[in-house]
């Protein structure tokens, strides 16, 4: 029996909804062609210069100066709040003062006035005198880089040039050696002449003096020649160096590329998991952890239900409030006077029907288990004194307002006092 009960209820539920979301999309049909009613009859009205009819300005886009007025881009302020849509328009003004003033009919922060643009031709000027510079300065890189490959080429012959003479000065040094030795002999001849009775010592000297000679030239070439492969081997490390450090040059540029690419990424994998951590709280937030055992299925079938229902007629409370002021606005524009009463009699009607059919569906509920009621407001209330998040504190304002049964004239009442403080729908 209790089954056949909620089945009925949840067909009455589906046919209602079925026609609630017939309703909202002729409602949403009537409010876009009343949109366009109202962006023709404002462009049919528009005027380039300003007076008390303008719109206000949400802020000033560009400035542009021709002949003896200045013209501004102008996005205007929404007049519903609910719609996102954004329209512009030019308007002239004959001096900066009629623009400041026009600024401060803004509400709110102080707009911040655009520079002057530039004129067309004072654009391709600057266009042109900045692809001239870029000329220049590649030109100064090209001439740079031949500058230098002619300098290494320069002291690459530099430093042969150097060698050669090294080697032309060890060559000498050998060659005045031998001379020397030379020199040393024959005067060790001339003595062993004059010294007839000492042939056999001066003999023996002249061998020894003979034998040291050629030691030390021998000793001089080898030194020579270890110095000459010393200095080879320092010039080839610095050939070496030398390549190495012009080689790395793209590399090292790469590298810093790469470095910022990773800190880019890193940055925006910090932003997108401080995203999700909001995005979690809010979740949590908005629904509470109710505890399911013995007839759990069904209470939260119930609950279900009843805040679907309640969130279909917000939907079409909020759907009526933008039709009834895009109708508002489209009766002072001058259109349709006839038929609002019989609209706003329609959707009264359609309003109270749904209000009646909701009541009546949700009279055959039980009401929640009193413990499991008082837990799910204490776990609302704990997360909405700890949370530091405002889409996160109206989502539980929500819970807690329908839990407690708040009536309507309380939820207008706290939306009021949360408009006048922070300026922002709840």
């Amino acid at each position: 029996m209790q089954e056949n009960k909620l089945k009925r209820l949840l067909a009455m539920a589906k046919r209602s909804i079925d026609n609630s979301k017939q309703e909202l999309a002729e409602k949403d049909e009537t409010i876009q062609k009343l949109r366009e009613e109202l962006a023709k009859s404002q462009q049919a009205r528009h005027s380039w210069f300003v007076d008390a009819s303008t719109r206000d300005p949400r802020q000033l886009l560009h400035k542009v100066a021709h002949g003896n007025l200045l013209w501004c881009l102008v996005e205007y302020v929404n007049e519903n709040e609910l719609d996102d849509s954004t329209e512009f328009a030019w308007h002239c003004f004959h001096n900066e003062v009629e623009i400041q003033e026009y600024a401060n009919r803004a509400t709110g922060e102080p707009l911040t006035l655009p520079d002057l643009s530039m004129a067309p031709y004072e654009v391709e000027r600057v266009k042109k005198s900045l692809k001239e510079e870029i000329d220049r300065v590649q030109e100064e890189f090209r001439r740079y880089r031949v500058r230098s490959e002619i300098t290494r080429k320069q002291k690459d012959a530099e430093i042969r040039k150097m060698s050669m003479n090294v080697m032309a000065k060890q060559t000498e040094q050998i060659s005045e050696t031998d001379l020397s030795g030379e020199l040393q002999s024959s005067k060790a001849q001339i003595r062993r002449l004059t010294k007839a009775q000492a042939e056999a010592e001066e003999r023996v000297r002249i061998a020894v003096c003979t034998v040291q000679s050629r030691c030390l030239i021998y000793s001089n070439y080898c030194r020579v020649g270890l110095q000459e492969s010393d200095w080879r081997r320092k010039f080839e490390k610095l050939m070496k160096d030398y390549e190495k450090l012009s080689g790395t040059m793209g590399e090292t540029i790469l590298a810093m590329e790469w470095r910022e690419r990773y800190e880019q990424s890193v940055r925006e994998k910090q932003e997108l998991e401080k995203k999700m951590e909001e995005l979690k709280l809010m979740t949590s937030g908005a629904f509470g952890n109710g505890s399911d055992n013995g007839n759990g299925d069904l209470q939260s079938l119930r609950q279900e239900f009843a805040q679907y229902r309640k969130r279909a007629l917000n939907a079409v409370e909020q759907k009526e409030k933008e039709l009834n002021d895009i109708q508002a606005q489209y009766h002072e524009n001058g259109g349709g006077s006839s038929n609002a009463s019989r609209t706003n009699s329609f959707k009264e009607v359609r309003v109270r029907r749904m209000s009646m059919e909701s009541n009546s569906s949700l009279s055959g509920f039980e009401t929640p288990n009193a413990t499991k009621t008082n837990e799910y407001l204490k776990n609302i209330v704990y997360k909405y004194m700890a949370s530091d998040q405002d889409e996160a504190k109206e989502h539980m304002e929500k819970a807690i307002a329908t839990v407690l049964n708040f009536t309507p004239a309380e939820i207008s009442a706290i939306q009021e006092k949360r408009k006048q403080q922070q300026g922002w729908f709840w």
